[in-house]
């Protein structure tokens, strides 16, 4: 949250179409990006961040002026994109939100790539909830009572939701950590040096 967030909320509640513009340009990227890692579309994600900002918009005056206007907009994008989750004609078809944000270089390094699949495929391994805890905190920069905040949750269960996932991602990637961090891991596994034999 910056210092000018209270300020923000206050002039979108009196209906300044400026501030309104400010959260736009400052979280629209963000709000697409964690709607499409919920729905797994780019078009539906950009569909529910537009809905989430019209909503956002049309109840400017109930919302707190003291809470994240970041939060807030990821909760509306939220419930929105759970709105399409439900409805029976979301399509299931996933799209690789790399290919359609940033332009790559086909001579990529292979082992920058082989890595970066197996953490996308790691991610996506986790369970639901997990995973988007994880996505918020490490892409969408939030903090733990934020992310509380827009999953309606308490900040307990999302500091054991993040936990689990880094040890969940841990295991996933052993192979591909160092070697030295592969042999630790390996070392506090093995129940003889547990025991100190």
């Amino acid at each position: 949250m910056t210092h000018d967030d209270p300020t923000l909320m206050r002039r979108l509640q009196a209906g300044d179409e400026q501030a309104m513009s400010a959260l736009l340009a400052q979280h629209w990227t963000p709000v697409v990006r964690y709607v499409f890692g919920l729905l797994g579309s780019w078009d539906q994600a950009e569909d529910v961040a537009q809905e989430a900002f019209v909503r956002l918009w049309a109840r400017r005056k109930k919302w707190s002026a003291s809470g994240s206007p970041g939060a807030l907009i990821h909760r509306i994008a939220r419930n929105a994109a759970l709105d399409v989750l439900k409805s029976p004609r979301h399509s299931a078809q996933r799209e690789d939100p790399d290919l359609l944000v940033d332009e790559r270089t086909p001579d990529r390094d292979v082992e920058l790539s082989e890595l970066k699949q197996a953490v996308t495929k790691a991610v996506q391994a986790l369970p639901p909830r997990r995973r988007e805890i994880f996505r918020l905190v490490r892409e969408g920069g939030f903090s733990y009572a934020e992310i509380a905040e827009i999953m309606e949750i308490s900040r307990q269960t999302v500091a054991n939701h993040m936990s689990l996932a880094l040890s969940d991602l841990r295991i996933m990637l052993r192979p591909y950590l160092p070697e030295s961090a592969g042999e630790a891991e390996a070392q506090r596994d093995n129940p003889a040096t547990r025991r100190g034999e």
